[in-house]
């Protein structure tokens, strides 16, 4: 009987935290509220890493991108500002409900992605939805963006680069804010 007890309150403390733990990631309107406090400059390191490739042997380069809140309503992050790989990337919410991702990207495509939340903690997870100027199944393109923020001036990002219908990469990124 003494098992059972313990095996029933192991259970429910279980269950319990799971249920503690479930709420952990971001609403759609929680997670553009946390990227309207990325404004500024941030500068760091990338890997773009080739699918069956390890991260271990991945080239390390130095990467800058910015965020700009647009009247409150947009964030507009730029990569590689002033040179001709400049690309921009557009969130902005349709309702507290939705979070949409545009990447407007150097090669000429559109790649459109939704806010997903992921239940983990800081996580901002955004989904491919459609694309623009691509063919989803020939095209490469920017797939799947993943960013965990670590805390107010340091975050994490994984986006997976697709060519051919399946995913080609993955770039990863570990980002500091500048002060300014």
């Amino acid at each position: 009987m003494k098992k059972l007890q313990i095996a029933g309150l192991s259970a429910a403390a279980l269950l319990l935290s799971s249920t503690v733990f479930a709420g952990d990631g971001f609403s759609p309107d929680q997670a553009f509220q946390t990227m309207l406090k990325l404004e500024g400059t941030w500068t760091g390191e990338a890997q773009v890493v080739p699918v069956g490739q390890s991260r271990d042997d991945a080239a390390v380069s130095t990467t800058t991108v910015s965020f700009k809140n647009i009247g409150n309503s947009s964030v507009m992050q730029t990569f590689a500002a002033g040179t001709p790989a400049e690309m921009v990337s557009m969130y902005h919410q349709n309702g507290q409900e939705e979070l949409i991702h545009t990447h407007y990207c150097a090669i000429g495509n559109q790649p459109s992605m939704k806010f997903i939340d992921s239940g983990e903690e800081g996580v901002i997870d955004f989904r491919f939805t459609k694309g623009t100027n691509m063919d989803v199944n020939a095209d490469a393109h920017a797939h799947h963006s993943f960013m965990r923020i670590i805390d107010e001036n340091t975050y994490e990002s994984r986006t997976e680069n697709w060519g051919g219908g399946q995913m080609t990469s993955v770039r990863y990124t570990t980002m500091k804010r500048v002060a300014e």
